[in-house]
């Protein structure tokens, strides 16, 4: 049989729809689902003996891939290899050439966007397998797999768990930079000041303005000192009010008017770190389903009779750079929607970082005919959200700066303190006709209209204003703002951040409150060990020289086994140290052992502290540190800690679970009598008598193990009088006799009223066989039609990638989670 066909090997499945429309049928399509081999996942992998050469293996759920790859490949002329345009794609392509057989023409291509143009230009002007790009990923999988193998196993052994444990070399200083930003709040002491300002009125036009206290005696008033700089301080209420005081009776003139006209400029197109920060600020996405959803749209997104096409390009890049023939589109799409005055008079050009790779350009979207209201209908919500994001990005890069009016005035008094108000108007949109970037930490900006102010102009007194502040600590990072920090360090690289946020909180190092990322316990602890013993892995200037080395390695000027064995050298030490010295040290404290007298350490086991004599074993004491932390003046002075167990008599004693203390029955867990403890400032609950008929028990608060408050009989299980609300409890226990409580057979859960079945449309049904079916029938049939069609991503089950029948009605071919299954089908059944 002779050969005419090439073979197109990509990474992901879901790129193969979108090729297809743009070749012919000379070509025939594989992928190879993510990386083919790897280092071995039991093992270290790494023959030291040999020079550091690394023990690649088949991964064990590819063999059928490999085996299918192998005999497309003896079928056709050439192979191109087209994994993702980065170094981990040039490292895929490279392990896929060495399993295929010998003889085989093989070509690497790389898409920097997947659009008819993009594809057939990389394939007109192929190239040979970058060995430098993929050394410089072997380089770093080495070394991620030393610290890791090394460190790891240490960690688990030292800190007392058995698993779930890691040290990886980039993560560690990330969790450096969460654990240390919590040192500066937990040291930080907030010093307190006072904001005074003066609601001024213009005599003429009677318009009001609002202007601040500049300075007192000629010197600068500030919120705290300042090192070198004599500044005013105003820190406590009898000063501000002082100063109050003598504003009251002060005479106001406008002595200096500076204006200016400020232009705001737009920022660049996205990189991959960027694009992860807005993400998060605007829609509230995590590194990961940023990167996720954005490969969605990279790889292709079915636009009905346009055929599958990729919306914006390669995802991954460190580059500002755009190709000109972009920014020809994008100028001329500013002209024709929002006017010659809206543009520039050339293109803008943005500087990329000397460290940066540049290996392709900015992310932006790869067809500017596809607006986002336009195809929104072929988009999920999620990739309708983000590519709206890219596509102002793109947009608003390119226009003219927006234009502010702003105006300074400084008022002086007669009482030695001078005023200073200052005002902004915007007087030309510019790009924020169309986009503005978000702050992590928005600045309080006072764009308040000003009426026209002249030197020597007499203003009159409405009021003073003046409240208390305090100064804040710096604030814990966000996703965002991690990335920034690491970015800005040179840690990590664009296809490296996401996992490194999913990293830290999968393994329970740091937790989010608010949005923000806050260590751990545990983390704190791992990152206090790895700092004492592996210093090297926490520095974070090592760690960013490491990725210039690692540059150099990629362009040709560095040889790789050169760069692990100098690191091999400075870092083992430090691992035969640790395991022969390192752990995890007890803190003494000043509390005292109530048992013996002797002091009492803070010791770590497994995932908390605890409290804990310092002669163990001589002393068993030990207490948590809620327990030893516990103050009776924190809660409710008028609360009655010598209570008697409501249900048995018995003396009751101080109790702490994980909502706060509560006096709890010494007979637990025969008698599970308790009573809340209320905080200072809450009012004990009153224990009215138990309305059931025959029962002598009160009415206590209680709170469930959601820590939820609710109401029970003290005399419970003998009586079931239960209630969340007090003011309802005679209107529901009227006329109710003492009864016992009898758990129901369904374990007390709620029943749910039966399930009705639902009308499925004309093509649901034919496409399931049936026109009724209740709701688990319906996700029983599509899961067996994914399976039977082998729809799932073998690199990642949880992600289905459509066919075209599966695609008809999910209304895209993009690939999706399998939790946003139910949602888009839902337009496909309804109720009756």
């Amino acid at each position: 049989m002779s050969k005419s066909k090439a073979l197109i090997i990509v990474e992901s499945p879901a790129k193969i729809k979108t090729l297809k429309k743009f070749l012919g049928a000379g070509y025939l399509f594989a992928s190879s689902f993510g990386h083919v081999r790897d280092l071995p996942q039991k093992g270290f992998g790494i023959d030291i003996e040999h020079d550091f050469e690394p023990e690649y293996e088949i991964l064990p759920d590819k063999k059928k891939v490999i085996a299918d790859l192998k005999k497309l490949a003896k079928e056709c002329d050439v192979v191109y290899l087209s994994p993702d345009p980065d170094r981990e794609g040039e490292a895929i392509a490279w392990h896929i050439a060495s399993i295929l057989p010998p003889k085989t023409v093989i070509k690497r291509t790389a898409f920097n966007a997947i659009t008819k143009d993009a594809v057939l230009h990389a394939l007109k002007h192929p190239k040979d397998i970058d060995t430098a790009l993929v050394n410089a990923q072997q380089a770093r999988r080495l070394l991620d797999r030393i610290v890791g193998y090394k460190i790891s196993p240490l960690l688990s052994r030292k800190l007392q768990r058995r698993s779930g444990l890691s040290a990886g070399r980039v993560q560690s200083v990330a969790l450096k930079l969460v654990v240390d930003r919590e040192k500066e709040i937990e040291k930080f002491i907030p010093v307190e000041y006072w904001n005074i300002g003066t609601i001024l009125k213009d005599t003429e036009t009677k318009k009001e303005l609002l202007a601040r206290l500049f300075t007192i005696n000629g010197k600068k008033v500030e919120k705290e000192k300042i090192e070198g700089k004599e500044v005013s301080l105003v820190n406590n209420e009898e000063s501000a009010k002082s100063i109050v005081k003598k504003l009251e009776k002060a005479s106001f003139k406008v002595f200096k008017v500076e204006k200016k006209e400020k232009r705001r400029n737009p920022e660049p197109p996205f990189i991959t770190s960027t694009l992860q920060q807005e993400a998060s600020r605007h829609l509230r996405f995590s590194p990961v389903k940023t990167m996720n959803v954005a490969q969605s749209l990279y790889e292709g997104v079915d636009l009905d009779s346009e055929g599958a096409e990729g919306l914006i390009t390669y995802m991954r890049t460190d580059s500002h750079r755009i190709e000109p023939g972009a920014l020809s589109e994008a100028r001329a799409f500013i002209s024709t929607h929002f006017g010659e005055k809206y543009l520039p008079a050339s293109a803008r050009q943005y500087a990329t970082k000397k460290s940066a790779q540049d290996a392709h350009e900015a992310i932006r979207p790869t067809n500017l005919n596809h607006p986002p209201e336009k195809i929104k209908n072929y988009l999920t919500k999620d990739q309708y959200v983000l590519y709206d994001l890219i596509w102002k990005r793109f947009i608003a890069s390119q226009m003219n700066p927006a234009v502010y009016d702003t105006i300074t005035a400084d008022i002086e008094t007669d009482v030695d303190m001078e005023l200073r108000v200052t005002g902004s108007l915007l007087k030309f949109p510019g790009f924020l006709a169309i986009y503005e970037e978000k702050k992590d930490e928005e600045e309080e900006e006072e764009n308040q209209s000003l009426p026209i102010l002249e030197e020597n102009q007499i203003l009159s007194l409405v009021k003073v204003t003046y409240d208390q502040a305090f100064t804040k600590p710096p604030p814990r990072f966000t996703e965002a703002s991690l990335v920034k920090e690491l970015e800005k360090s040179g840690i990590g690289r664009p296809s490296t951040y996401a996992s490194i946020m999913q990293k830290i909180q999968r393994r329970e190092y740091t937790v989010k409150e608010n949005n923000r990322l806050k260590p751990t316990e545990l983390g704190c602890v791992i990152a206090e060990f790895l700092e004492s013993h592996f210093h090297l892995i926490m520095d974070i200037g090592f760690t960013a020289s490491m990725e210039d080395t690692l540059e150099l390695v990629a362009d040709g000027k560095k040889e790789w086994k050169e760069v692990i064995r100098e690191f091999w050298q400075k870092f083992m030490p430090t691992v035969e140290t640790a395991q022969k010295s390192a752990f995890i040290p007890k803190v003494m404290t000043d509390l005292i052992c109530p048992k013996c007298g002797s002091p009492v350490q803070k010791i770590f086991s497994k995932s908390q502290y605890f409290y804990g004599c310092s002669k163990y074993p001589d002393c068993d004491y030990r207490s948590s540190l809620d327990e030893m932390n516990f103050k009776k003046e924190d809660y409710n002075p008028d609360f009655n800690w010598e209570q008697k167990c409501p249900n048995c008599g018995k003396e009751m004693k101080v109790r702490h679970g994980k909502f706060g203390p509560f006096l709890g029955c010494p007979g637990y867990p025969d008698c599970r009598g308790i009573i809340n403890i209320p905080k200072k400032g809450e009012k004990e609950s009153d224990s009215p008598p138990c309305p059931a008929k025959g029962c002598d028990g009160r009415i206590l608060s209680r709170r469930s193990r959601f820590g939820k408050i609710f109401y029970s009989c003290s005399n419970f299980p003998a009586c079931d009088v239960i209630v969340n609300d007090l003011d309802k409890l005679n209107e529901k226990y009227k006329e109710h006799p003492k009864t016992a409580y009898v758990k129901s057979a369904d374990g007390g859960k709620k029943k749910r009223a039966a399930p009705g079945q639902f009308t499925l449309t004309g093509e649901f049904a034919a496409f399931l066989g049936e026109e009724k079916m209740y709701f688990g029938q319906i996700m029983k049939k599509v899961w067996e039609y994914i399976k039977a069609n082998s729809l799932q991503d073998p690199a990642n089950k949880r992600k289905i990638i459509p066919d075209e029948k599966l695609a008809k009605l999910l209304g895209t071919t993009a690939p999706i989670d399998m939790f946003e299954l139910p949602k888009l089908l839902a337009q496909h059944f309804k109720k009756g």
